[in-house]
């Protein structure tokens, strides 16, 4: 026999209780010697041994039913059949996101929540059903299994670079259940880290009724976490990506705490270290890029190694480009001049008449017919407000959905440009604008706004259409007359800008999130994991699913290595704070949840309500008669008192009886009828 709540049973010191009150009924009163005591003392011998038998009595039915109460309290079950419950349906969500790779002491979270998992499956039967869900790949498929199967898939689990959404997942363990228990009683249990960021999936609670949901039993650390120090971002070029021979930087971003002000970090492309420095937190701190001559670059950036390692490195790939072509149409002056000082530098190639163009410099809409697949069109709207309608007229038939419009404005505006926070285009918060037009979408018209004036106006905006072409545009002419900004040193980062990062996508697809599906380069062969495994893929194959592994994977073709892309944490992983037990509770309202934080408690508390054959339930019935019988025994003695005493009243029940029980006739008086007698 077993207890479900083996600590019930220390409310077994309630049993003293009665035992108590018996002996304080044998105090004696006064001595009080009078004549008619050898009647008293005659009454005595007859009736004393029935009064002290029906007292032991009365005294053991109480003591055996606090006894029984407490034994049901802590709800004893019976084993059976050499087995400890009943087949059950388990489904196991193991948290394997990158906080659990913190190291504790001499182990990882992720080994304590595994060897609790474990711990489950080594007392399951044949009979019963798994489900193991890793919470850091929640892409990956759950399958209905065996005792055997699931140890060996929590045995090969490991920390992946996918955060976990632990709300989702109880929903999706929930769904399991539902449809594959079978009839069989079902647990969730939830081994996790407890991160705070993990149930950020859902600000109220699951919407699972306590009827709706099987028990969930949570295991977790507990305790406050470790300090944390970890990269949380890497940025190449600041922004702008980088050109075939030319220099560029790698900013660095810290987030968390540390006992240092400053950590070492270095910068490693293939298997050489370029650069080192050291690291403020809070700060962007640039490391120097080689100039390359073309190529996929491959490498990451590390600090000083802490508890959690995850974090402390992070890897990165960019190709450099060729300098993109530019076309220029209409004829603005200042553009001109600008772009010939990108072109001395470098920075672009100016197309040929005839050429076809990477971006168009549209000065009033001119050239937005001839823009290429995959084009970008920058659109400078005409000094002469007579233009406008042939403006809009060339944005409608280039199916760009926002039109021009004039509103007289008063005074000169300012610039807002704290939101970019780009060095380069600091100079353009001094400049002046005198004149803008009013950018209006279409219905079901998106854009994102680059710069914005500071009454709010979009000055800058951005948007992409159907078809992959791309298109920035301006609200001012780029003239004296309407802005500062041709005649200001704002003019040349400003076209290099949109040029360059703004219109560039080519940094895109070289970072991807674990369990994100890519469309793979025309003729991808096979894919080198980090781990070191080639992966064929089968001919005809242009998606794939990212693992949760970080790293970068190669992608390669027939002639060898044609793509490659960096996995990495996400940066919510670096904050490690854990949910507090009110939240947790609050989080997960409607559920039914058992909490557990000691790991010694862990085997006690799973298949809770299955550990063979619960027999609270007749204790209580034993009880209940038992009760009955007190009742009946203590009544007994009232009504023999009251035919044999004539000093009891018709009702009985005098001075001196403890539930009904006559005092036994002695020479000790305690009672006020007694006292008169003496007299």
């Amino acid at each position: 026999m077993g207890f479900l709540a083996p600590l019930l049973l220390t409310l077994g010191v309630a049993v003293s209780v009665p035992l108590i009150l018996h002996l304080l009924q044998r105090e004696q009163g006064p001595r009080v010697i009078f004549p008619a005591m050898r009647y008293l003392q005659r009454a005595e011998r007859e009736n004393a041994r029935r009064i002290r038998l029906r007292q032991i009595l009365l005294m053991a039915l109480r003591l055996g039913l606090i006894i029984l109460l407490v034994l049901a309290a802590a709800r004893p079950f019976l084993r059976s059949g050499g087995t400890d419950h009943e087949p059950t349906a388990v489904a196991i969500i193991l948290d394997n996101s990158p906080s659990t790779g913190l190291i504790v002491g001499e182990e990882r979270v992720l080994d304590q929540l595994k060897a609790r998992a474990l711990e489950t499956l080594s007392r399951a039967r044949p009979e019963d059903r798994f489900w193991v869900l890793r919470a850091g790949a929640p892409w990956e498929p759950a399958v209905m299994s065996g005792p055997r199967e699931a140890i060996s898939r929590v045995e090969a689990t490991e920390v992946s670079a996918g955060s976990a959404d632990l709300i989702s997942t109880i929903e999706r363990a929930r769904a399991l259940l539902a449809t594959g228990a079978e009839g069989r009683p079902a647990e969730i249990h939830l081994l996790t880290d407890l991160q705070a960021n993990s149930f950020a999936g859902s600000k109220g609670n699951t919407g699972a009724g306590p009827t709706e949901g099987p028990p969930l039993l949570i295991w977790g650390p507990t305790g406050p976490p470790p300090a944390n120090l970890g990269i949380t971002r890497l940025e190449i070029g600041g922004g702008i990506p980088p050109r075939i021979g030319e220099r560029s930087t790698l900013s660095l971003h810290l987030e968390g705490e540390s006992e240092r002000d400053t950590v070492s970090a270095r910068l490693v492309i293939g298997d050489r270290v370029v650069a080192t420095s050291r690291a403020r937190i809070g700060e962007a701190v640039p490391l120097p890029l080689p100039s390359r001559q073309g190529g996929i670059v491959q490498g990451y950036v590390e600090i000083e190694p802490d508890d959690l390692r995850a974090d402390d490195l992070r890897y990165f790939v960019y190709e450099p480009e060729e300098p993109p072509v530019v076309g220029l149409y209409g004829s603005p002056p200042f553009l001109a001049e600008a772009l010939a000082v990108l072109h001395e530098a470098g920075r672009v190639q100016l197309a040929q008449p005839g050429e076809e163009a990477d971006i168009v410099i549209a000065t009033g809409g001119i050239g937005l017919e001839g823009l290429p697949e995959g084009g970008v069109a920058i659109v400078v709207p005409p000094a002469s407000r007579t233009e406008l309608p042939a403006l809009n007229q060339r944005l409608g038939g280039a199916g760009i959905p926002w039109r021009y419009h004039y509103e007289p404005r008063r005074g000169e505006g300012r610039l807002d440009i704290e939101a970019l926070g780009s060095e380069s285009l600091a100079s353009l918060g001094e400049a002046r604008i005198r004149d803008t037009y009013e950018l209006r979408g279409e219905s079901g018209a998106e854009g994102r706004v680059l710069i914005r004036e500071e009454g709010g106006s979009p000055w800058i905006l951005q948007g992409e259409l159907p078809d992959g072409r791309g298109y920035i545009l301006l609200a001012s002419p780029l003239t004296e007359e309407a802005t500062t900004v041709p005649t200001s040193p704002a003019l040349i980062p400003l076209l290099d800008q949109m040029i360059g990062a703004w219109a560039s996508r080519s940094v895109e697809g070289y970072e991807l999130a674990p369990g994100e599906v890519v469309e793979l380069p025309e003729g991808s062969r096979a894919i080198l994991r980090p781990d070191g495994v080639r992966e064929e893929l089968p001919e005809g194959t242009s998606a794939y699913r990212v693992p949760g592994r970080a790293g970068i994977y190669e992608i390669y073709g027939e002639e060898g290595l044609i793509h490659a892309f960096a996995v990495n944490p996400s940066p919510l992983e670096s904050d490690l704070r854990r949910i507090d037990d009110t939240a947790l509770r609050n989080v997960l309202a409607g559920w039914e949840i058992e909490r557990v934080e000691n790991p010694a408690e862990w085997t006690a508390t799973i298949f809770r309500e299955r550990h063979g054959r619960e027999i609270w339930r007749p204790i209580l019935l034993i009880a209940l008669a038992i009760l009955l019988i007190e009742g009946l025994v203590a009544s007994s003695g009232v009504g023999g008192r009251r035919d044999r005493d004539p000093n009891l009243g018709p009702k009985g029940g005098g001075k001196g009886t403890l539930s009904g029980i006559p005092a036994p006739a002695t020479g000790h008086v305690g009672s006020g009828d007694w006292r008169r007698s003496s007299k």
